[in-house]
């Protein structure tokens, strides 16, 4: 029986030994600490044990007295750590590191409620916004996490209606304002009755619980929100 390595197409194995140069010559650094990686092509071990684990429903959450979401959680807190991966992710074009952390995700939340969702619903961008950063974060992060669950990302099922102001430097009730019909969904999409809301952050939850309203206004039963990171209480 011929091995592994006889079976790749000529064309492959070019490709593969090419990268294998590259790899001696130029070795993966991670994107933390700059040191050697190893966990992955762009994270080492010690960085990734140092992202310190939140695992809870945010503390924001207690601010939404009529929130439509059934079960919210973060998975790190947003540390030194996590603020660089998902800095790079969002801002120097590197859409694996959302695919990782969603394996991540999937991974640590395989036997939870969240994980029982019929699909994927990634917060989207506005289409000026996506066209800059060439791609939506939050689409990658959802796109690594089905891979261990084996659902689908409804990636087309909410739309952003306008560009709204970024959320960074807003308080609580400057948010809910900037946020207020910013989402609606899409023509004749269908809405399974279990979703999982996907997102890199939850600070105040005014973008996730805006687009949790609607898909409950669109028919789902249950929508649960998953995200990357939290920011600490203090």
């Amino acid at each position: 029986m011929q091995t592994g390595g006889l079976l790749f197409k000529p064309g492959q194995r070019i490709t593969k030994g090419f990268s294998s140069i590259i790899d001696w010559f130029f070795p993966s650094q991670c994107c933390i600490c700059g040191k050697l990686s190893d966990k992955t092509p762009y994270l080492c071990e010690a960085c990734y044990r140092q992202c310190a684990v939140f695992d809870k429903c945010p503390d924001s959450v207690a601010y939404h007295t009529d929130h439509p979401a059934d079960h919210v959680s973060a998975m790190f807190y947003f540390d030194e750590h996590i603020q660089k991966l998902l800095h790079q992710l969002k801002y120097q074009d590197m859409p694996f590191i959302g695919e990782f952390l969603g394996r991540c995700l999937g991974n640590h939340y395989q036997s939870t409620q969240f994980a029982e969702s019929e699909a994927l619903i990634p917060v989207p961008l506005y289409h000026v916004r996506r066209r800059e950063r060439t791609y939506n974060q939050s689409f990658h992060i959802a796109r690594g996490l089905a891979s261990v669950w084996g659902i689908p990302v409804m990636k087309r099922a909410l739309k952003r209606c306008r560009n709204t102001q970024t959320q960074t430097q807003l308080n609580k009730t400057q948010r809910q304002e900037n946020i207020y019909n910013a989402f609606s969904l899409r023509n004749k999409t269908y809405i399974p009755e279990r979703v999982c809301i996907i997102d890199d952050v939850f600070t105040t939850g005014a973008t996730t619980m805006e687009t949790a309203r609607i898909l409950k206004r669109a028919g789902a039963k249950i929508v649960n929100i998953l995200v990357v990171a939290t920011p600490r209480k203090d």
